[in-house]
């Protein structure tokens, strides 16, 4: 059953009635205390129940109460074990929600940008149960042993920006960035790139300049021929460098000394940022007469250049290596 209450302040009866509780079927005499109490069961009409009965259907579990300006009083036996819950768990009173609130921004503010999760509780914990606690004002925030590295981050944060760490920072610029690549439509002029990895050193060829390492060379096709020299540095790092540290065999490539230079042997590290490199070179004069220039699809090699000391330095290590093998093999043979 839903209690609810009448639209009078002094619930009685108008008129003598029986009480429609089958249990009770007792006699309100007029204006003696009648409530009404409604069934959960919509459409079914309620009851014109009297004092005792409401008691009881107050009482009730399987009863609910509507919210009222007047919230009902607890019984004597409903109190007692809250209070005796209460005092095991050795609070008075309810928490403050803006103590709990600062807490909880403190405990983030000296973690990572992905918090532990914050349990307020009021209980001793053993020592060997893996959890730190710290002190705080209101409830205590208790954060796994897990998360302790995380307060060594905080040289790493922003200067001015309490709270938070440097990814923070890059948030605009990463979400424009993204933004464009989302709502960009597929480019319409492309080119083709051929990338080899070469050491610096004269070549046979003429006008040669180095030295084609290997077998290390990959095509790319459909680049977008607006991109700029930023753009085609870091795309002829990401296809030969992995290929270059598989050839070296553990040697520790110094990727920053790496330049990257086109058939010209023209450095991209030059040029500014922006700027379309090889778009120029694909626009040719209209054969119908027209002002506008045409573009033509082209190929364009580009080279990651190892510089002349650091290739002298892996072929000193190569000689090392072949050293120690051969000794160990002389003495092996020798036993």
């Amino acid at each position: 059953m839903e209690l609810v209450s009448q639209f009078t302040e002094d619930a009685v009866a108008q008129e003598d009635r029986i009480c429609d509780r089958p249990a009770c079927r007792r006699r309100i005499v007029k204006n003696d205390p009648c409530h009404y109490v409604a069934n959960m069961i919509v459409g079914q009409p309620g009851r014109f129940v009297c004092e005792t009965c409401y008691v009881g259907y107050r009482q009730k579990i399987s009863s609910s109460v509507r919210p009222s300006g007047q919230r009902a009083p607890l019984t004597q036996s409903m109190q007692r074990p809250a209070s005796q819950s209460m005092q095991r768990l050795g609070m008075s009173c309810l928490p403050d929600p803006q103590i709990i609130r600062q807490s909880v921004n403190d405990a983030q503010r000296k973690s990572t940008i992905y918090p532990p999760p914050v349990v307020p509780l009021a209980l001793s914990q053993p020592s060997g149960s893996g959890i730190s606690r710290t002190s705080a004002p209101g409830p205590e925030i208790l954060v796994p042993l897990s998360w302790q590295h995380s307060q060594s981050m905080g040289q790493h944060r922003v200067a001015g920006a309490a709270g938070y760490s440097l990814h923070h920072a890059q948030y605009n610029s990463e979400r424009e960035r993204w933004a464009k690549l989302s709502y960009a439509p597929p480019p319409a002029e492309t080119i083709t790139l051929e990338i080899s990895a070469v050491r610096e050193g004269n070549s046979q060829r003429k006008a040669g300049r180095g030295i084609n390492i290997g077998n290390i060379c990959e095509g790319k096709k459909d680049i977008d021929a607006r991109i700029d020299a930023p753009g085609l540095i870091a795309l002829a790092y990401d296809t030969v460098t992995p290929k270059l540290f598989v050839f070296g065999n553990g040697f520790p490539w110094r990727t920053n000394e790496f330049t990257v230079r086109d058939a010209a042997w023209v450095d991209l590290s030059t040029h500014q940022p922006n700027v379309p490199y090889f778009f120029s070179q694909c626009l040719v004069p209209s054969r119908r007469g027209q002002k506008a220039p045409t573009f033509k699809s082209k190929q364009f090699p580009l080279s990651v250049i190892v510089p002349a000391v650091q290739w002298g330095e892996y072929e000193e290590w190569l000689e090392s290596i072949e050293e120690v093998s051969n000794g160990s093999l002389m003495t092996h043979t020798n036993y």
